[in-house]
């Protein structure tokens, strides 16, 4: 089935490319920490404005000024993010290698990328406007049975978002395409992206159980918490998109 294809090729992606998976990531990890720890310490920000028991203003320290950087916090994980998924995009599609520990930082890509998913995000939002207001007209005279409408409206609304998002990877590679033409190349893969999603979460649990059963090996454990919580599970959520753009819009065979 093409939707176990498209899942088994994006985990053969990443672990096939080890290398280039930990030039793209590592180097944007340490930027952003390096950033953060700097602000937080320049800032003087108190360990207890992260306590939930106590106030920053408590502290001595104005609330104001650690929204700010939890904001900023935000804005360079948003960047750090993006920059990483754009770089990922292109090393795939365009086998734009990366060079040293930290990929090319291509602003005006990750600029459009970042236009698109807020596109998409305000898409996903208004679709989701008329579920809301079903649940809350209907919620008490359906009861439980509201479930039945719930579930196929977010089955639609996820087969809409992977058939959609693939304008994020043509953004990445600067051949941006649009809703419309997105939505026309993945005309009849409603059933493929359900495979997809299924084998995904499967695969992802099964992760997370391996992972939590290997807790008690404090070193191990951490490890490949990190390992696959940073760098492969979501570098296989972006080559998904990758790899939908090179098969419903480049055509691309898969091997």
């Amino acid at each position: 089935m093409l939707g176990w294809k498209i899942f088994a090729h994006s985990v053969r992606m990443v672990f096939g490319n080890l290398k280039q998976a930990l030039q793209i990531t590592v180097g944007p990890a340490l930027i952003a920490s390096a950033l953060i720890v700097g602000l937080f310490i320049t800032l003087g920000i108190p360990l207890g404005a992260f306590d939930g028991s106590s106030s920053a203003s408590s502290e001595g320290f104005p609330t104001v000024a650690f929204l700010v950087f939890l904001f900023v916090v935000m804005i360079v994980m948003i960047v750090v993010a993006f920059w990483v998924a754009v770089s990922w995009h292109r090393f795939i599609l365009l086998e734009e290698y990366p060079s040293g520990i930290v990929p090319t930082f291509r602003f005006d890509r990750i600029l459009a990328y970042l236009g698109r998913a807020m596109l998409l995000g305000l898409v996903l939002l208004a679709g989701y406007v008329p579920l809301a207001v079903i649940m809350m007209g209907l919620a008490q005279s359906l009861g439980a049975a509201l479930i039945l409408i719930v579930i196929p409206y977010v089955v639609f609304l996820m087969i809409c978002f992977y058939r959609l998002a693939i304008i994020l990877p043509s953004a990445a590679i600067g051949n941006p395409i649009t809703l419309s033409e997105a939505w026309n190349n993945t005309a009849g893969t409603a059933g493929v992206i359900i495979v997809l999603v299924i084998s995904v979460v499967v695969f992802q649990f099964a992760v997370q159980l391996v992972v939590t059963l290997l807790t008690f090996i404090p070193v191990l454990g951490a490890f490949l918490s990190l390992f696959f919580g940073v760098l492969v599970l979501p570098l296989i959520n972006v080559s998904i998109l990758t790899t939908m753009y090179g098969v419903f819009v480049e055509k691309r065979e898969l091997t």
